[in-house]
C-alpha cells in the first residue's frame, strides 16, 4: 500500500467511522426513547415488522463501524509495516557502513 493510498484509507476510515458512530448513535437513542413507530393497523405481525425494521437498522450502523475500523486498522497496520521496514534498512546500512572492509 503506496503512502497516498494509505491516506485515502484512513481519510475514508474516519470519515466513515464518525458517520457510523452517529448512526448508531440515533439508533440507541431511539430505543432508549421508545421511539419505534406504531403501526397503523396494531396486529402481532405489524409490531414484529417495526421492530424488525429498527434493528436492522441498529445492525447495519454497527457493522459498518465495524467495517470502517478495520479499514482504519489495515491502514495503520501498513504504516507501521512500513515504519519498520525502513528503519530496519537503515540500522542495517549504519551497520554495514561501520563494519570495517578485511
Amino acid at each position: 500500500m503506496t503512502s497516498r493510498q494509505r491516506l485515502v484509507s484512513i481519510l475514508v476510515g474516519l470519515a466513515g467511522a464518525v458517520g457510523s458512530v452517529i448512526a448508531l448513535a440515533a439508533f440507541l437513542l431511539k430505543i432508549l426513547r421508545n421511539g419505534l413507530e406504531v403501526p397503523v393497523v396494531p396486529t402481532t405481525q405489524a409490531f414484529y415488522q417495526s421492530v424488525g425494521q429498527a434493528y436492522s437498522g441498529g445492525f447495519v450502523a454497527g457493522f459498518s463501524l465495524c467495517f470502517f475500523l478495520m479499514l482504519l486498522a489495515v491502514a495503520a497496520g501498513t504504516w507501521f509495516d512500513a515504519r519498520r521496514a525502513s528503519t530496519a534498512a537503515r540500522a542495517e546500512a549504519l551497520a554495514a557502513a561501520k563494519t570495517p572492509a578485511r
